[in-house]
């Protein structure tokens, strides 16, 4: 079996969170697209799962917003 690396890990929390949540934030989306060039045959997958259902309006982006004290 294969060890998963930290990214796959990360790559897949993302793409569940993602799903599930219907939101992304924006900066582990552009994250995301960085990285593809550099993913293997699965995460390209779930890369472009996301992609499209960002397209579509499916999932959103938001944008992080920090908590002033």
């Amino acid at each position: 079996m294969k060890v998963l690396r930290e990214n796959e890990i990360s790559l897949v929390d993302q793409y569940l969170n993602a799903s599930c949540f219907n939101k992304i934030s924006d900066r582990t989306y552009q994250n995301m697209l960085r990285y593809e060039s550099k993913a293997d045959a699965i995460e390209k997958k779930l890369i472009k799962r996301i992609k499209e259902q960002v397209r579509h309006g499916k999932v959103v982006l938001s944008s992080e917003s920090k908590v002033k004290a």
